[in-house]
């Protein structure tokens, strides 16, 4: 799921935007935009924003809150972010969303951002471990967990969470069933996921889920969705999750 999304897929607020611009985007990467938590969250970060599809897609569904949130948008690889920040420019929400072309790891102590400040964290993370790296340092930096591991993102994202606040992923099921894990050591539970197929037939490929900060035994809502059905549509659930972010569905 992490070839180009359809090339009707853009926001419907500023589709000529989209046109003119190299926007490249990822069906996790929508998943996760429609599906993260933004409820009453003052500060949002999206690590490793990419080229700012999350960032952006949070903005959009935000404008419908009594308080619009401040969002940051953290990418590590320089031409990622210059085209994040190109986007964010060109969107309607550049006073919205900040981006930063950093290193996660280091971002916090270097910005001096403070700890607990964030109420929503959401992040796309690389997660090939054993598989060969690409001959381009981009690509692994996208797509291996080789610079940041999990345990460090976790830890990471545990020192900038509010007490209240929720960390969002999306991740094979196979990894994201270890950040759980590694979750609960730092005081992190699951709260709510959705196993994603890409077809009815297809078996489970992806985890959408929220981790946090308690140490107090918590229900877990959990639900399925399936993008595409027998006839190779949209389903009907993926539609009522993203139809607000295609132009045509």
């Amino acid at each position: 799921m992490r070839s180009p999304a359809p090339a009707d897929f853009c926001f419907k607020q500023f589709s000529i935007w989209h046109q003119q611009c190299a926007m490249k985007v990822n069906t996790d990467g929508i998943l996760l935009g429609a599906w993260a938590h933004i409820g009453h969250a003052k500060n949002i970060l999206d690590i490793g924003t990419g080229t700012g599809l999350i960032a952006l897609m949070l903005a959009q569904r935000s404008q419908r809150l009594m308080d619009i949130p401040n969002i940051s948008a953290l990418e590590i690889d320089l031409d990622a972010y210059q085209q994040a920040q190109f986007n964010v420019d060109q969107s309607p929400w550049a006073s919205q969303v900040t981006v930063f072309h950093h290193d996660f790891l280091t971002w916090q102590h270097e910005q001096k951002i403070e700890k607990q400040c964030f109420d929503l964290l959401v992040s796309n993370p690389p997660y090939f471990e054993d598989s060969l790296l690409s001959a381009s340092p981009n690509k692994n930096l996208a797509r291996h967990t080789k610079h940041m591991g999990f345990e460090q993102l976790l830890q990471a994202a545990d020192n900038l969470l509010s007490d209240e606040g929720e960390f969002n992923l999306i991740l094979p099921i196979k990894q994201a069933e270890l950040v759980i894990e590694l979750a609960l050591s730092l005081n992190m539970q699951l709260t709510r996921q959705t196993r994603v197929k890409t077809t009815p037939k297809k078996p489970i490929s992806r985890l959408l889920f929220c981790l946090r900060k308690t140490t107090s035994p918590l229900s877990v809502m959990s639900n399925d969705l399936t993008i595409r059905d027998e006839n190779n549509q949209y389903s009907a659930e993926y539609k009522a999750l993203c139809k607000a972010f295609y132009v045509k569905m």
